[in-house]
């Protein structure tokens, strides 16, 4: 999938699945925050140039999971227009080789996890790929 230029080529990938109706987004490298915000903006607009494609599956192994900016700006700025943007909930698997109850631990992720779900932007993190789609399948 074309990514816009704001987006570095070695350091994420992006792929849309028509027959999932699901986004998979990878990061290839450890990314600034600028990098970092640049990716989301693009993961919006390919999920609403996908027919409001709200089933995201990101990999996000190779980039800080705790990094408190991007926590931040994530939760502060982004969630609110991500709920915004669509009519029905978001889901996004963030396949991050913690579990769930980890990424719920710290508490600014745990804050953005609520905010979400407050929002209609349901996150959920997971330690392996095939548990990431099982779940994203099982939301309507």
């Amino acid at each position: 999938m074309l990514l816009p230029a704001t987006v570095p080529a070695d350091a994420f990938s992006l792929e849309y699945r028509p027959e999932q109706h699901l986004l998979i987004g990878r990061w290839l490298r450890p990314v600034t925050l600028a990098e970092a915000q640049a990716i989301y903006e693009a993961l919006l607009a390919a999920a609403l140039a996908h027919d409001n494609c709200r089933h995201w599956l990101l990999d996000i192994r190779r980039r800080a999971v705790g990094d408190a900016a991007l926590i931040h700006w994530f939760g502060e700025a982004f969630t609110p227009r991500l709920a915004a943007a669509f009519a029905s909930p978001v889901y996004i698997a963030y396949f991050a080789m913690i579990t769930h109850d980890e990424a719920a631990a710290n508490p600014s992720l745990d804050d953005n996890i609520q905010q979400g779900t407050i929002l209609g932007t349901h996150y959920h993190y997971f330690n392996q790929e095939g548990d990431c789609l099982a779940w994203l399948a099982h939301q309507l």
